[in-house]
């Protein structure tokens, strides 16, 4: 890749990305919303080993990829967006 594209890719899975942790279990992630339907989070290890409903889902066999969201963290977005901690671009 040319130094251009992995510029643009950088900035395509990175801007408008902000540091947020849940309200429940405090799993810090990057977290984006481009549009109000639209959520973009970025995982990492720790923060998918904190979250309690992805350790559920570990627990009972499954792995963390297959689980659609955590509505604790989905709150917490949609909390921060509410009081304008998260923008939506």
């Amino acid at each position: 890749m040319t130094s251009d594209t992995l510029a643009e890719r950088r900035a395509y899975l990175e801007d408008g990305l902000a540091e947020l942790s849940c309200d429940r279990c405090g799993a810090l992630v990057r977290a984006g919303k481009r549009s109000l339907q639209q959520t973009s989070v970025q995982w990492t290890v720790r923060a998918a080993r904190e979250c309690t409903a992805l350790a559920a889902a570990h627990a009972a066999g499954r792995p963390a990829a297959l689980v659609p969201t955590c509505p604790d963290l989905r709150d917490s977005i949609d909390r921060a967006v509410r009081e304008g901690r998260l923008e939506v671009s």
